[in-house]
């Protein structure tokens, strides 16, 4: 906007060649009241090509490309038949408590004897040398029965190792997402030098842009810009990030906007042109 300002002098005497009062003065708008206006990215907000944290056959996979998945979802799982045999061996040993409970029953029918001896001995009914070995007796059955339950405890653990070992060969979601790469097949070996799936989260987006220092007061965190993108269409996102620190080559900061896309039709990757009114 140019704003015309006339100043007429009332003696024009006054006025000297080269200086005097002006007749047209042009008043630019302020920086701020032109907004911002740039080129900006949409982005995944995150990437994760996935693989297992061990070595083996790929026994299955149950995603294609452009499947959606949820976080925590098994995608893949490698030959396990050794572990599966560990974690039925485990939990029969497990099940089969009776070696602790013969052990209880033990230690507590000698206790019972030791007492009773205990008993008789005080009025001299039973020697002093069987009370004594009765008691012995109690303590060995309890010792017995404490180890038992150790094994029964190493069982449990055995167990949860095997168990452990056995999810090692699964490959799962990390988070809600699609995949969007599938990168080896049934019966390949996974040798842990690179992911078997490329799993993206789309919901929601990261908008990139780069601004030059001086907008930086027009920016804040919260504040909504609107989007328009390669399909024409025109959205809205937040600024979530602002950047810290400038880039002193170009001059500019950078920003991230967050993108909600919850039914997935927004495309990431695709350029786009910001727009924050002044």
């Amino acid at each position: 906007m140019i704003n015309f300002i006339f100043q007429f002098p009332q003696q024009l005497g006054r006025i000297r060649s080269g200086f005097g009062i002006c007749f047209l003065c042009l008043t630019v708008p302020a920086a701020h009241a032109q907004g911002v206006d740039s080129e900006c990215i949409v982005r995944a907000e995150q990437i994760a090509r996935i693989g297992a944290s061990t070595r083996g056959v790929i026994a299955s996979i149950v995603v294609d490309r452009a499947d959606r998945v949820t976080g925590g979802q098994v995608i893949a799982e490698l030959e396990a038949s050794e572990e599966d045999s560990q974690i039925t061996l485990a939990k029969l040993r497990l099940g089969s408590d009776i070696a602790l409970r013969l052990a209880r029953l033990k230690a507590e029918t000698a206790e019972a004897n030791a007492e009773r001896l205990t008993t008789l001995v005080g009025r001299s009914l039973v020697p002093k040398a069987e009370q004594e070995e009765a008691v012995l007796a109690a303590r060995t059955a309890r010792l017995e029965e404490e180890e038992a339950l150790l094994e029964h405890r190493m069982a449990e653990a055995e167990l949860a190792a095997a168990e452990a070992a056995r999810e090692r060969k699964r490959i799962r979601a990390p988070f809600d997402g699609v995949v969007t790469e599938k990168l080896l097949s049934v019966g390949e070996l996974y040798t842990e030098q690179g992911p078997v799936v490329t799993v993206v989260s789309v919901d929601p987006l990261h908008v990139e842009a780069y601004l030059p220092v001086s907008r930086r007061a027009e920016v804040a965190e919260g504040r909504t810009a609107t989007l328009t993108l390669e399909t024409g269409d025109t959205v809205e996102a937040t600024v979530d990030v602002i950047d810290p620190v400038l880039d002193a080559a170009t001059g500019t900061f950078g920003i991230r906007l967050i993108l909600p896309n919850p039914d997935g039709a927004i495309l990431a990757g695709q350029s786009c042109r910001l727009r924050m009114d002044g």
